[in-house]
Order: structure tokens, then sequence, then C-alpha cells
């Protein structure tokens, strides 16, 4: 088949991918084929634009990438101005779907800056336009929305289900706003909309958007359910059900519900396939949340997990843009594949060694813990590559070049460092001019490398290494032999300079970093050590450890919440007279007593003492009063057994009056004054137990 052939047969195929992906990527797969052999630069294009769309629709994100980056490398070159804007639509389609949505964004643009240049059709547009529209509100970036959404709206020709899609991101504002009454009327606009188109995807939204109004303005407990219902049939691999499942969320935690906003941020933090971004989001508000409650240290770690999620996103942003510079060269050698068949087939062989060299050594030493054996890995890496004897790693510190990192073979050469001012330095120079320096025929004589080598040193080379645009470090590799740095060589270094340049500055970043962790956890240790001992003095009776009067509201409150109970209130009756015998026995007395209570109180019971010679004990509601006077007759037995204290026998009486929750009383305050009424009656009965009825 020619090459007229094998175009239309593609440009059937993108037409119709959405409904069978796989025979568009088999029909793809062997038209780059023919096109590479034949140099048909258009239809390779094309054919790589059908492959990224096959692979986007099946999931396999990484390879779409790919595909659309080479589709666009090769669009470029044939000024296929709408091919180009399609190919970054796609690319944003993919990292909005994956929850990149500021590479999402990045695309986007460059597919709208295309079609304003080219005036492409207004159809392009819209679906570009709708997908940056979702991935600023994905992000929160409202206001910038809002204005993608106006000029969504001034499309001409919209047909109606573009205008029910613009008006569900209208309704998806309007619930940001959090105006209940623009909520009702942009809802009922939208189903009106729906009724009469037959769309799934929009059905289901517009059926998220009607839990959430319930479950925000009217039924909290209807509108979760259905919220639920809905999160279950969700599409877990788009990134937008994550973020729209957030908002929803969000109302749950400003509502009189927190805590369902919490139970449902937990959810989605626990969620493997959930953008970084989102997961940032939500520790966040977490964050915030807590603020607001005054829970500092539950914040204080929301407010961490932030920042950590922060590091990973640059981090990943930083790998992103290594993988674009690569399948950029790949792309490159593509073209001049394509333009010289024969000859760029060697080519394209070293490019792709080339590649594999910089992946290895850029997986190695970010895989480095140290500088010394991000060294030691590094000279692996280069075998067959560069054959250097001496590898050494500098860092700019203070305005000097501090070698704290040199290697000849296997032994470790001292440490040492330079002034930046020092121009005669070959090392010094490179770090200052910002650029590789080398020699194949050098006989070094500056004093800081290898200094001690009975050997002399033919080839060197000193490589910045920057980050961010500034030189931070210095790699230098020098070699016994000559004419080691040729250009297959000086090619390497180039390539991999930025990627040890990043590792350099993580080592470094981490050595800060691990630094001000041990300081930060030391005080958040010290302060949480003050904070436990503050709380347990304020809540906890200093004699006999229980938990005093000032903690019985709170412990009431959690009692009250799980239903009925009994109230015992004892009062050891002669601890003054006690007290008589010895100064200070009566604490003595008290605390062998509140020592055999609690051995003789259930574990789910709740001992206080309240006074001097009073004790309280909540108990679980018994078969019968009979069961709880027995109860109580066996504590008041505990009180009267006789104890030594100060080498002394001593016995004391006790009186226990019994009231129940909610019978004698619904508050704290009354269920306290009917348990005194009850204790002063007890004196008046034989058995010291008085129980209310």
């Amino acid at each position: 088949m020619n090459q007229q052939g094998i175009h239309q047969e593609l440009e059937e195929a993108l037409q119709s991918v959405r409904d069978n992906p796989i025979s568009a990527q088999l029909l793809a797969e062997k038209a780059i084929v023919r096109c590479q052999r034949n140099g048909w630069i258009g239809t390779l294009a094309l054919a790589n634009l059908v492959l990224g769309w096959a692979c986007a629709l099946q999931n396999m994100s990484e390879l779409a990438i790919d595909y659309f980056q080479r589709a666009n490398s090769l669009f470029k070159d044939v000024e296929d101005a709408e091919r180009l804007a399609n190919g970054y639509y796609g690319l944003g389609a993919v990292y909005g779907r994956i929850g990149e949505h500021s590479l999402a964004i990045a695309q986007f643009r460059s597919a709208l800056s295309w079609i304003i240049r080219y005036e492409l059709p207004s159809q392009s547009a819209l679906r570009i336009r709708a997908g940056l529209t979702r991935g600023l509100m994905n992000l929160g970036y409202w206001s910038d929305a809002e204005q993608e959404l106006h000029k969504l709206r001034e499309i001409p020709d919209l047909t109606d289900f573009d205008q029910a899609k613009i008006q569900m991101l209208v309704l998806r504002l309007a619930f940001y706003r959090g105006d209940q009454r623009g909520v009702r009327e942009q809802l009922q606009r939208c189903q009106e909309m729906i009724l009469s188109l037959d769309a799934r995807f929009l059905t289901l939204t517009l059926d998220f958007y009607h839990a959430r109004y319930n479950a925000k303005y009217k039924k909290h407990k209807t509108g979760e359910a259905e919220l639920t219902a809905i999160w279950e049939r969700a599409d877990r691999h788009n990134a937008d059900s994550y973020f729209l499942a957030y908002e929803a969320t969000l109302d749950f935690l400003q509502s009189d519900y927190p805590q369902r906003g919490l139970h449902w941020m937990k959810l989605l933090l626990g969620q493997s396939r959930a953008p970084l971004s989102l997961k940032r989001q939500i520790h966040f508000a977490l964050a915030h949340f807590y603020i607001v409650h005054r829970r500092f240290e539950l914040a204080t770690s929301h407010y961490q997990a932030t920042e950590t999620i922060s590091s990973a996103i640059r981090e990943s942003e930083v790998n992103l843009q290594w993988a674009r510079f690569r399948a950029e060269d790949l792309h490159q050698s593509l073209r001049n594949q394509v333009a010289q068949h024969s000859k760029n087939n060697q080519r394209l062989a070293e490019s792709n060694a080339l590649l594999q060299a910089v992946n290895r050594i850029a997986m190695t030493v970010n895989a480095a813990l140290d500088q010394e054996s991000l060294a030691r890995q590094l000279r692996e890496q280069l075998v067959g590559w560069i054959d250097a004897e001496v590898i050494a790693i500098a860092e700019v510190r203070d305005d000097r070049l501090v070698f704290d990192c040199m290697l000849e073979g296997e032994r470790r050469l001292p440490p040492d460092s330079l002034l930046l001012t020092e121009e005669r330095s070959w090392s010094v120079r490179a770090v200052n001019k910002g650029r590789i320096l080398f020699h194949n025929d050098f006989v070094l004589n500056d004093e800081l490398l290898m200094a001690e080598s009975p050997n002399r040193v033919r080839s060197v080379s000193f490589i910045p290494l920057k980050c961010e645009n500034r030189v931070i470090g210095l790699l230098s590799l020098q070699s016994h032999q000559a004419n080691v740095f040729d250009t297959r060589a000086i090619s390497l270094l180039e390539y991999i300079a930025p990627v040890i340049g990043i590792a350099l500055a993580n080592l470094l970043n981490l050595r800060i970093r691990l630094k001000l962790r041990g300081a930060l956890d030391k005080q958040q240790q010290e302060l949480d050590d003050v904070r436990k001992l503050v709380a347990h003095l304020a809540y906890h009776d200093e004699l006999t450890g229980l938990p005093n009067r000032a903690s019985l509201p709170g412990h009431f409150i959690r009692w009250q919440r799980a239903g009925a109970f009994s109230c015992l209130l004892l009062r050891i009756t002669n601890l003054h007279a006690v007290n008589g015998v010895g100064y200070g026995l009566d604490e003595e007395i008290v605390k062998v007593i509140g020592q055999r209570l609690g051995n003789r109180v259930r574990p789910d019971d709740l001992l206080v003492r309240v006074s001097q010679d009073q004790f309280l004990i909540f108990v679980q509601v018994m078969k019968s009063l009979d069961t709880l006077r027995d109860f109580a007759g066996q504590l008041r037995k505990t009180i009267e057994q006789p104890l030594r204290a100060r080498d002394k026998t001593v016995a004391v009486g006790g009186l226990i009056g019994l009231v129940q929750y909610p019978d004698h009383g619904e508050t704290y305050d009354e269920l306290m004054s009917m348990a005194r009424l009850a204790l002063s009656h007890a004196q008046h009965d034989d058995t010291g137990v008085f129980c209310v009825e």
C-alpha cells in the first residue's frame, strides 16, 4: 500500500479510535514500520498520534505520553498546526487523567496557542478549553477557571451536548461559591439539558451533583448514601473522580457533621490512584481544620505531610522534565533517521545506547545516600564509556570549592578545598565559567588532586554541576591515558551533568533536612512530654493517681453517650479522727483505700477521687437493684477492712449512696446532687448503703 492509502486508513482510525482502540493501535504500529522505512514524515506523525490516543483510551498513560510527544515533534517539522493542537490536547488529556494537572494545563495552553495562531475550527478549542477549565478547577484556580468558562460560552455553533458539558462546569463553580439558590438554579438547568440527551457520563455526573446538593443543603444522611453509591461506580482511573469526591468531602468537613468529612478525607488519602496534588490539598485542608479546632498536634502532622508531598511532587516534576529531555533527544534522532535512513541507523543505535547509559546513571545516582556512594556508583556506570582512574566530587560552600570525596581506585584521598578566586585552577575556572573543561594530554600541576599519586595524569575533565541554573558543585574525572575524552565521552558528560547536579542537590538538601529534622523532633518530643505531664496533672489526683474531680464532667459525657449507668458515691466516715493518731496518716489511708477500690472495680468501671474523703464510681447497669446493693456492700467491706500504716492497725468506716442515670438525673449536676442526697441518707441506714429507687 502506498503512502496515500496508509494515510487515509490512519485518518479513519483516528476518527474511530474511541470505538476500537486496540484495532487502531495495531494499524498504527504497522504503519510506523512502513513510514520509517520510506521516510514518510507526515504519515509517521499521524501514526504516532493514533497510537497516542489508542494507548490513552486503554489507560496506558506512559506510552500515550511518549507517542504524543513523538507526534508533536514530527508535526512541527511538517507544520501541521491542526494535528499539532490535537497532539497537545492528547497530552493534556492524559496528564489530566493521571492527576498531573499542572502539566495538563501547560499542554492545553500550548494547544490553544496553535488554534488561535492558525484560526482553527471552534470545536477544537471547545474540548481543549473544557479540559483546561477542569484542570484549573482541580488545582483550585477558580478565578482562572471562571474566565475560561466565559470564553467557552462565546464559542459559536455549540451542540446540545457541548452546552450540557459547559453547564456542568458552571454548576461545579456554583458549588464552590456556596450559593444555595445559585446551585439549585444551575442544577435545574443541567437536568433540563440532559433529559433530552443519551449520555451516560453526563447522567452519572448529574446524579453526583444531585447527591452533593442533598448532602450539603437538604438531607445529610440521604445525600451521603447517594454519594457513597456513586463513588462505588466511579472510574478510579480518572483523576477527576477523586477531585469531585474531594469537593463533596469539603462540604461535609465544613458542615455540622465534620466527622463524616474526616472519614471521607481518610478514605481518599488511602486511595493508591489518588493524585499527589489531591493528597496535598487534603492534608492542607485537614491542617486548617485542626487549627480552627485547636488540635495543633494533628495540624502540625498534616502540614508536615503537605510539605512531604510537595517535595515528592517537585521531585516528580524534575523526573518528568528529565524524561521529556530524553524523549526530545530520541525524537531528534528519529527525524534524522527518517530523513537519511541508511546513515541514521547507526546514529539511532548510538543515541539509544547513550540514553540507556544516561537512564542507568540517573537511576543509580538518584539512589545514592552520600557523595562517596554517588562517586563509586557513577564510576562503575562509566565503565565502557570513560576509563577514569580518579573521580572527585566537590561542592560550592562559602566561596570555596570543597572536595570531600576524592577516589583513586578504591582509595579515598584526603579532602581539600580551593578558594573560588584561585583562577589558575582548572576546577575553579570550570565552576566560574559554568561549562565543561577538558584536556586529553595534560600534566597535572594543580596541588589539589592526586598529589600523592606517582603516576602522571594525561586526560582530565572538569564538569560543573548545576541545579536551577546555579553551579552547586563540580565533578572531576582523570585518567593516566591520553585522549580519553572524545566526542562520545563529552556528549555523555553533557547529558549526565544535570542528573548528577540534581542528585548532588538532593544530597545537600537531605543533609540540611536531617539536621533540621533532628532538632525539630527533639523540640517536639520535649513539648509532647510537657503537654502530657500538664494534661495528666490537670485531670488526675496527685496522691492516688486516679482521675480527679476536674475530669469528671468529661467522663460523664462519655458515659452519657453510652446509655444508662449506675453511680456510687463513697465516703470514708472517720478519716479526721484517724488523722489525730498521727499527722498525715489520713493521706496514707486514702492512698491504700484508693488502691483497694481500684483492684476491686471492673476494668470498664470508672473510679474517681472527688474530695479528701470521697470516691465516685460509674458502673454499667446491673441485673437488679439487689445486685447493685450487694456490689456496694462489698465495696464498703473493702473500705472498712483494717490496714497497717506507720506500724499501727487502723480501721475506717464507709458510707455509699447509689443513684442511676438517667432515672435520677439527666445532667451531671442533677446526678451529683442526687448522689450526695443518697450519701446523706446512707448514714442513717444500718447497712451504710442507701439506694434511691
